[in-house]
């Protein structure tokens, strides 16, 4: 039985400096017009409203006095007069006062909370499952590993750019293990991948890349992300080198992409002692843009694992 031992590690994320996507607010103001209507009651006035105006009567006063009796015109004759009565004295009446009508300041009535604005919910992304691969078709097996995990977070699938494929064979065939953006001038984002064992020489590009982009980058990266942090704008980055392969893999705003992966014989800078095989991605428009996470990362639907190998 041949020794073997396998490794696999990957390189951190490179991403540009500014936001690829942001994100729209939807703003709503509501305006809330309390009219506030004043009304003086004045004792004897009838209140009005504001408007055409018109006097208010004024309330007659009804009052009487005694009447003195008429005085005589002939002499007077001796006659025990009757006692004259004594006129009725009818009492002054009270001044009519209207009595006051009395309206109610209108309560200002508290406005109503605005309604919540209409959620909008996105459109949901109607893509055709990934296909896996037929045979060693290398463009196909990397596009088939990064879409089948893409449809998993409710993103569209990426497209492949023979431009950015050859950028990414520029830099495997290097052998060294790190990242470099130099081919095309930048402006990409970009993931790494290698492995070596003492039965390397019998495996082929494609098999190895399905193993780094599905069981290296995004199944053994997905669980690391910190879940409580879908949504937001920056999750916790003190573990980015652990997940930032996979949050770069699933960015919504990613539309292409293009891989190489490059045999390295032992001796190389990849591997002293085993031969192994080295995987290049590159990413365009890049993913990992600080503030972007939220609208670009989106939690996974839960669908069954796929493995690379």
């Amino acid at each position: 039985m041949k020794l073997s031992i396998f490794l696999a590690t990957s390189g951190a994320v490179l991403a540009a400096a500014t936001p690829i996507l942001r994100g729209r607010r939807l703003f709503v103001e509501t305006k809330v017009v309390v009219d506030f209507v004043t009304v003086t009651v004045t004792e004897g006035v009838t209140p009005t409203m504001f408007g055409n105006r018109r006097p208010s009567p004024k309330p007659a006063v009804v009052s009487s006095s005694p009447v003195a009796p008429a005085a005589p015109t002939t002499p007077p004759v001796v006659v025990v007069p009757e006692p004259t009565p004594e006129p009725k004295v009818e009492p002054t009446p009270e001044p009519t006062t209207a009595a006051p009508v009395v309206v109610p300041s209108p309560v200002a009535k508290a406005p109503e909370a605005p309604a919540a604005a209409p959620v909008v919910e996105a459109p949901k992304i109607q893509e055709a499952a990934a296909q896996a691969p037929s045979g060693d078709d290398y463009q196909s097996t990397a596009l088939y590993h990064h879409n089948v995990h893409r449809a998993n977070h409710s993103v569209p699938a990426v497209t492949w750019s023979q431009t950015y494929a050859d950028y990414a064979a520029t830099v495997a065939k290097s052998c060294d293990f790190k990242h470099d953006l130099s081919p095309g001038g930048g402006g990409y984002g970009q993931n790494i991948a290698m492995y070596a064992g003492t039965n390397a020489a019998d495996d082929n590009a494609s098999h190895a890349a399905s193993g780094g982009i599905g069981d290296g980058w995004y199944n053994g990266e997905l669980h690391i992300f910190p879940s409580q942090d879908y949504g937001k704008p920056n999750p916790d980055m003190k573990d980015f080198e652990a997940w930032g392969h996979f949050s770069q893999m699933v960015w919504k705003g990613t539309q292409q992409i293009g891989c190489a992966t490059q045999f390295c014989p032992k001796g190389t800078n990849l591997s002293k002692a085993m031969d192994g095989w080295y995987t290049v991605c590159n990413y365009f428009p890049a993913g990992n843009m600080g503030g972007g996470y939220g609208e670009n990362v989106l939690p996974p639907l839960g669908q069954p694992t796929v493995l690379g190998h």
